[in-house]
């Protein structure tokens, strides 16, 4: 009995130490990410996220509760979407991509400040030694910047990369952007490939060539 309380007493603690880490880095990372998509289609001509409020860098304007939940649980959850107004493009095409590319890109911009500032701390020990909560949240803001943008970059609904493939292949990307019978039925695509860990393996080799060669720089 007394193993079965330690064990669960250890666990708990693992499970605080890592969202002490995890949460502020979740929050910056999604934050930026949603902002970006924001930002662009404002400068694009869409006041949508203005008249929204979503053109913001409040976690909470961005923050959707089951898909944080989901995402501290599982490591796959969602935000709330930026809405955009297709129609106030002076080129619907190429703005569309450019709003949906600017959150991924926004990832790998994170990443790479976040990289830079590791490698700064890293030309230190005795910084890593007094300042390993600092160390921790660095690296796993690389990681998960990295991560997210990667995974948003897939071509499929709702994921950014999908509204990019539309704008840039179809006839008619607006049919397909922001209808939410494709973004469903997208949605259960995605899940099934998450399920059978398609996906997941994927993910796992580009990721991995992505850190590998970072390790080396």
């Amino acid at each position: 009995m007394q193993g079965l309380l330690d064990y669960i007493r250890i666990n708990i603690q693992n499970w605080i130490q890592d969202g002490i880490v995890y949460v502020p880095v979740l929050l910056i990372v999604i934050t930026i990410h949603e902002y970006a998509h924001a930002w662009t289609a404002w400068r694009l001509g869409d006041t949508t996220p203005v008249d929204t409020g979503r053109l913001s860098l409040n976690p909470l304007r961005h923050l959707d509760p089951l898909g944080t939940v989901a995402l501290l649980l599982f490591r796959v959850g969602w935000a709330r979407p930026v809405m955009i107004d297709f129609t106030a493009f002076k080129h619907p095409r190429r703005d569309t991509v450019l709003v949906s590319l600017a959150g991924p890109a926004s990832n790998f911009a994170t990443a790479i400040v976040a990289y830079l500032l590791l490698l700064l701390v890293r030309s230190s020990p005795a910084i890593v030694t007094q300042f390993p909560y600092v160390y921790r949240v660095l690296e796993s803001l690389v990681e998960f910047s990295v991560g997210l943008g990667v995974f948003n970059l897939l071509p499929i609904p709702p994921l950014d990369g999908s509204k990019a493939f539309f704008a840039l292949f179809f006839k008619r990307p607006e049919r397909f952007l922001y209808d939410r019978a494709v973004d469903l039925y997208g949605t259960v695509i995605l899940l099934a490939l998450l399920w059978f860990n398609i996906i997941g393996g994927v993910m796992d080799k580009v990721l991995g060539f992505i850190f590998y060669t970072l390790l080396r720089l």
